[in-house]
């Protein structure tokens, strides 16, 4: 009689654990230092006024801590997608979570940063220096903010093995349409605010948005095989 191997439980890996308690500390060191500031920037993703800033002196958060909630928003994102290649059944098993560890958080972080290049560009072309700005700002700290909205999908994830992927997915799929409506909304207000043209939000964000997240999907897929087959 031989022993069967016990499938692959995300709660029991060792290094997924650590990185998840790493997280906690990292964020409640973000929260102890910059929680009031991080509360202002939140009510400025609601009360935008074009003529204020909502990024001045009073809602300052340090570097690390912007580094901190990156990094959370990554590591989530991580999770979410482990999970949706096991419920696809094309999770390596035998490569263990390390290559995913590793490959996948490379690849958001890529992700980002080539938005905010193409984002910089078309910015610095089209509008002004002052609104292009004001919409870097208002963009990367949407994308912190979706970190904190991703995380009752990872931690249900992590912590409720027999969760089904289905339930996730829907979470996971109300989180990106309000993150893309408080985007459309940062851009009504900050790049667009004198035309007022959805139309032209529409193609904005198809081109600098949502290819990117094309993109992103099937790379995802494409690395994958390569953990797969490679190692």
């Amino acid at each position: 009689m031989t022993n069967a191997v016990a499938p692959y439980n995300m709660i029991n890996d060792n290094a997924v654990m650590l990185i998840f308690v790493l997280n906690i500390v990292s964020i409640s060191y973000v929260f102890l230092l910059n929680g009031a500031s991080i509360v202002e920037r939140i009510k400025c993703l609601f009360y935008y006024e074009n003529k204020t800033t909502p990024y001045n002196d009073r809602t300052h958060i340090t570097h690390i801590c912007n580094m901190l909630l990156h990094v959370q928003t990554v590591f989530y994102l991580t999770i979410i997608a482990m999970k949706f290649l096991q419920a696809e059944g094309i999770f390596c098993h035998s490569c263990g979570s390390l290559p995913y560890l590793v490959i996948l958080p490379a690849l958001f972080a890529t992700a980002i940063l080539i938005k905010r290049f193409l984002y910089d560009i078309v910015n610095s072309i089209l509008f002004t220096e002052h609104d292009a700005l004001e919409w870097r700002l208002f963009y990367l700290f949407t994308f912190k903010l979706l970190g904190f909205a991703l995380a009752p999908a990872a931690i249900g994830v992590l912590f409720i093995p027999g969760i089904p992927f289905t339930y996730v997915e829907i979470y996971s799929i109300l989180i990106f349409i309000l993150y893309i409506c408080t985007i459309s909304k940062g851009l009504a207000k900050i790049i667009f605010h004198q035309k007022q043209n959805y139309l032209d939000i529409f193609l904005y964000l198809c081109a600098l948005e949502f290819l990117t997240i094309a993109w992103v999907g099937k790379s995802v897929l494409q690395l994958n095989e390569f953990i797969t087959i490679k190692i």
